[in-house]
């Protein structure tokens, strides 16, 4: 094909340079018209055996698409196969000067792959109406204040961030205004109201935020208790009064100090008079102590009810008062004066309640709880000479403890379980020898490494009652002839070494043995 070209072509085109010559050959068609000053420079956007490299061509002309995609911006940075793909698998080229190498297709194009996704009312307008003719897609503005310019009633009283008001859904629908990002967060009655109650004439600056700013006309003190309004009204109801006296004063309001007028501590008036905070000093009259106990009634009383005496004995003693202590009468405990020391030991007190006798039980607190004397016991038997293990963990108190003098209880087995022995005491009486805690049926003794004597053949399964007759464990021979005298048909003319013919495995089953 090549061949072809070179003579088909006319002597004035060959005779051009080498440029043109190349382009001559190899140019597959007529680029578009907007490379078209490129056209007879081959090397611009083509490098020798190296497709690779057009991309880093396509790049060093076209820097704003470089820079978006180094940026993570715009339609070439944010879409997945326009930042990963080579420049010609959407921009063809040499098809001709009219051919659109751009080859947008606006019905299928996802305006999320750019920096300015659609919402509201902008998915459904045309494109025409961002995109101006003659101005390049990217160049398009992407503030609410460039496009909307013209309908801002604000006249830029407000700024440009029309975001912070308007929504993209309808114009016209204002989205809340976060007001508390401002000096003056609406609060109570402030929240219901229009913006032209406070921002006549699209006036949103002021000198001063204070309440007379506002209110100043409806200042029934005429000015005589300052201009801090909102010390004694609320935001949430003008006419309903909330002075805080503790935030205001030294003395904060609690209890039954709550309900009386102002005009009952401040006699003088509210501005200058400042009374006296100490409790004697307005209760002197009520005090039916006559003095005797100093002026600081509020060791014992509450302003919440004056008649009943509440004296914080958790804080002022060493003594916290727990379960039904709390509701024993002080002169229970204080026999005398109330200043009187007393002893803090359960003993010193509930003596006379002791139904142990033991001397070893003098620490109430082991078993008993100030919640309840008699329903919240709580021992600890693990850290007694007898620990609780298996079925004897949840067997009741009285099982073992026949009395209330715990001390006397016995801890061998046979002292509780004497009715329970199967053996009568054939096999004395260390019954952990075989039985365990658990269960008292789930018994286990291994007889071959605790005796002299291995069970084995028939002797496996026969019960121990079948050796142990007597009256303990020791009291078994070791030889054959002591169990099986009687049934020697030799009548001990062998002799008494039955297993040189017989076995253990079956009395019947003779092998001789030298």
């Amino acid at each position: 094909m090549i061949l072809f070209i070179l003579f088909a072509a006319p002597a004035s085109k060959l005779n051009a340079g080498s440029s043109d010559l190349k382009a001559l050959i190899l140019m597959p068609g007529p680029v578009t018209e907007a490379h078209r000053k490129e056209e007879k420079n081959c090397d611009a956007c083509h490098s020798r055996f190296d497709k690779a490299a057009q991309d880093v061509l396509c790049l060093e002309c076209h820097k704003d698409v470089a820079a978006d995609r180094s940026d993570k911006t715009g339609f070439h940075g944010r879409s997945a196969r326009a930042s990963r793909s080579s420049c010609k698998t959407c921009h063809g080229d040499h098809k001709g000067r009219d051919y659109d190498i751009v080859s947008l297709d606006k019905e299928l194009f996802n305006h999320d792959d750019t920096d300015f996704m659609l919402q509201g009312k902008h998915a459904v307008i045309r494109c025409e109406s961002c995109h101006l003719d003659n101005t390049p897609y990217r160049e398009t503005a992407g503030d609410c204040f460039d496009c909307h310019r013209d309908q801002d009633p604000h006249r830029e009283s407000l700024g440009k961030e029309c975001g912070n008001c308007h929504e993209s859904h309808s114009w016209h629908k204002r989205k809340i205004f976060d007001h508390g990002a401002t000096s003056f967060p609406l609060l109570g009655h402030h929240e219901t109201l229009q913006c032209n109650a406070c921002h006549a004439g699209e006036q949103y600056r002021f000198d001063s935020t204070e309440c007379v700013s506002c209110h100043r006309v409806r200042d029934v003190h005429l000015g005589k208790f300052g201009q801090r309004c909102d010390q004694c009204h609320s935001q949430s109801e003008w006419r309903d009064l909330s002075f805080d006296h503790g935030a205001e004063t030294d003395f904060e309001l609690t209890g039954a100090h709550l309900g009386p007028s102002c005009q009952s501590c401040h006699f003088a008036g509210m501005v200058d008079d400042t009374p006296s905070t100490s409790c004697h000093s307005c209760h002197k009259s009520s005090d039916i102590h006559a003095g005797r106990h100093g002026e600081k009634c509020e060791s014992c009383h509450s302003t919440s009810h004056w008649d009943e005496p509440r004296f914080d004995h958790d804080k002022e003693t060493n003594w916290p008062l727990i379960g039904e202590h709390r509701d024993v009468s002080c002169l229970q405990c204080h026999r005398g004066s109330l200043d009187d020391a007393l002893q803090t030991d359960c003993m010193s007190c509930h003596h006379s309640d002791d139904v142990h006798q033991s001397k070893g039980l003098q620490d109430c607190a082991d078993c008993h709880r100030p919640t309840g004397w008699r329903k919240t016991l709580n021992f600890d038997h693990e850290l007694s000479t007898f620990p609780l293990e298996g079925m004897h963990a949840i067997a009741p108190c009285q099982s073992c403890h026949k009395s209330l003098e715990f001390h006397a209880a016995d801890d061998n087995c046979e002292d509780c379980h004497v009715t329970d022995d199967a053996h009568d005491s054939a096999l004395g009486q260390q019954c952990n020898s075989c039985h365990n805690p658990n269960a008292w049926s789930l018994w286990l003794f291994d007889h071959d490494n605790i005796t002299d004597f291995t069970l084995a053949g028939a002797h496996t399964d026969l019960a121990c009652a079948s050796c142990h007759h007597g009256d303990g464990p020791k009291d078994v021979p070791g030889s054959c002839a002591g169990c099986h005298s009687a049934d020697d048909r030799h009548r001990g003319n062998f002799g008494k070494d039955c297993g040189r013919c017989h076995s253990s495995e079956s009395f019947g089953d003779i092998q001789w043995q030298n």
